[in-house]
Protein backbone atom coordinates (compact mmCIF):
# COMPACT_ATOMS: atom_id res chain seq x y z
CA UNK A 1 0.00 0.00 0.00
CA UNK A 2 0.89 3.67 -0.79
CA UNK A 3 1.68 6.44 1.96
CA UNK A 4 -1.51 8.96 2.20
CA UNK A 5 1.01 11.43 2.52
CA UNK A 6 0.36 13.90 -0.74
CA UNK A 7 -2.53 15.76 -1.81
CA UNK A 8 -6.10 14.26 -1.70
CA UNK A 9 -9.80 15.45 -3.23
CA UNK A 10 -12.27 14.11 -0.27
CA UNK A 11 -16.11 14.30 -0.67
CA UNK A 12 -18.54 14.14 2.17
CA UNK A 13 -21.93 13.30 0.69
CA UNK A 14 -24.67 15.16 1.33
CA UNK A 15 -26.76 14.84 4.81
CA UNK A 16 -29.61 16.48 7.29
CA UNK A 17 -26.71 18.97 8.32
CA UNK A 18 -25.04 19.48 5.10
CA UNK A 19 -27.51 18.69 1.98
CA UNK A 20 -25.32 19.99 -0.79
CA UNK A 21 -22.66 17.56 0.42
CA UNK A 22 -19.36 18.84 0.73
CA UNK A 23 -15.80 18.87 -1.07
CA UNK A 24 -12.43 19.22 0.57
CA UNK A 25 -8.72 19.95 -0.39
CA UNK A 26 -6.76 17.56 1.99
CA UNK A 27 -2.99 17.73 2.56
CA UNK A 28 -1.15 15.15 4.47
CA UNK A 29 2.42 16.05 5.05
CA UNK A 30 5.48 13.47 5.94
CA UNK A 31 6.22 15.20 9.15
CA UNK A 32 2.50 14.13 10.88
CA UNK A 33 0.73 17.46 9.95
CA UNK A 34 -2.15 18.20 7.88
CA UNK A 35 -4.00 21.06 6.38
CA UNK A 36 -7.31 21.16 5.04
CA UNK A 37 -9.12 23.77 2.67
CA UNK A 38 -13.11 23.16 2.45
CA UNK A 39 -16.00 24.72 -0.34
CA UNK A 40 -17.89 26.71 2.40
CA UNK A 41 -17.25 30.19 3.31
CA UNK A 42 -18.87 29.28 6.62
CA UNK A 43 -15.11 27.24 8.16
CA UNK A 44 -11.79 28.30 8.04
CA UNK A 45 -9.19 26.17 6.33
CA UNK A 46 -8.46 23.49 9.11
CA UNK A 47 -5.05 22.29 10.80
CA UNK A 48 -4.20 19.45 12.25
CA UNK A 49 -1.63 16.34 12.78
CA UNK A 50 -1.95 12.82 12.01
CA UNK A 51 -0.76 9.39 12.27
CA UNK A 52 -0.91 5.85 11.13
CA UNK A 53 1.04 3.60 8.45
CA UNK A 54 0.22 0.71 5.93
CA UNK A 55 -3.40 1.04 5.09
CA UNK A 56 -4.90 2.72 8.17
CA UNK A 57 -4.61 6.67 9.54
CA UNK A 58 -6.16 8.56 11.86
CA UNK A 59 -6.17 12.19 12.20
CA UNK A 60 -7.27 15.25 14.27
CA UNK A 61 -8.11 18.78 13.17
CA UNK A 62 -9.49 22.58 14.22
CA UNK A 63 -11.21 24.84 12.12
CA UNK A 64 -13.06 28.30 13.00
CA UNK A 65 -16.82 28.15 11.95
CA UNK A 66 -18.25 31.74 11.24
CA UNK A 67 -21.85 32.56 10.98
CA UNK A 68 -24.05 33.77 7.58
CA UNK A 69 -23.21 37.32 9.12
CA UNK A 70 -19.51 36.13 9.20
CA UNK A 71 -19.14 36.54 12.92
CA UNK A 72 -16.84 34.12 14.63
CA UNK A 73 -19.30 30.98 15.96
CA UNK A 74 -17.30 28.23 17.52
CA UNK A 75 -14.01 25.71 16.92
CA UNK A 76 -14.26 22.41 15.49
CA UNK A 77 -12.68 19.60 15.89
CA UNK A 78 -13.14 16.79 13.63
CA UNK A 79 -11.19 12.83 14.46
CA UNK A 80 -11.13 11.11 11.26
CA UNK A 81 -10.00 7.36 10.59
CA UNK A 82 -9.26 6.39 6.99
CA UNK A 83 -8.23 3.14 5.57
CA UNK A 84 -6.07 3.15 2.18
CA UNK A 85 -8.46 1.08 -0.62
CA UNK A 86 -5.56 1.56 -2.83
CA UNK A 87 -2.42 3.76 -3.60
CA UNK A 88 -4.88 6.67 -4.54
CA UNK A 89 -7.93 6.49 -2.79
CA UNK A 90 -9.18 5.77 0.83
CA UNK A 91 -12.57 5.98 2.76
CA UNK A 92 -13.68 6.03 6.20
CA UNK A 93 -15.41 8.52 8.78
CA UNK A 94 -15.14 11.72 10.88
CA UNK A 95 -16.75 12.69 13.35
CA UNK A 96 -16.77 16.54 15.12
CA UNK A 97 -17.01 18.07 18.23
CA UNK A 98 -18.28 21.83 18.53
CA UNK A 99 -16.85 24.10 21.13
CA UNK A 100 -18.83 27.16 21.29
CA UNK A 101 -17.22 30.68 21.99
CA UNK A 102 -17.95 30.72 25.89
CA UNK A 103 -16.44 26.90 25.57
CA UNK A 104 -19.13 24.77 25.46
CA UNK A 105 -18.46 21.49 24.33
CA UNK A 106 -20.85 19.57 21.47
CA UNK A 107 -19.67 16.32 21.79
CA UNK A 108 -20.24 14.20 18.03
CA UNK A 109 -22.44 17.14 16.89
CA UNK A 110 -21.92 15.37 13.37
CA UNK A 111 -20.59 12.82 11.86
CA UNK A 112 -20.01 11.46 8.13
CA UNK A 113 -18.55 8.84 5.85
CA UNK A 114 -15.65 10.39 3.51
CA UNK A 115 -14.16 8.92 0.60
CA UNK A 116 -11.13 10.71 -1.08
CA UNK A 117 -8.82 10.20 -3.85
CA UNK A 118 -5.31 11.46 -4.67
CA UNK A 119 -4.48 14.32 -6.89
CA UNK A 120 -2.35 13.52 -10.00
CA UNK A 121 -0.03 15.90 -11.70
CA UNK A 122 -2.68 17.19 -15.35
CA UNK A 123 -0.25 17.77 -18.20
CA UNK A 124 -0.78 21.32 -19.77
CA UNK A 125 -2.64 21.33 -22.95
Amino acid sequence: MSSIVGTWKMSIAPSESSPEGLEVLQTFFADGNYLETINISALSSSHGVWMGSGNTYLYTFRVFSYDEAGKYSGTRVIRGKVQMDGPDRFTGAGAADIITPDGQVIQNAFSAPIEATRLQVELPG
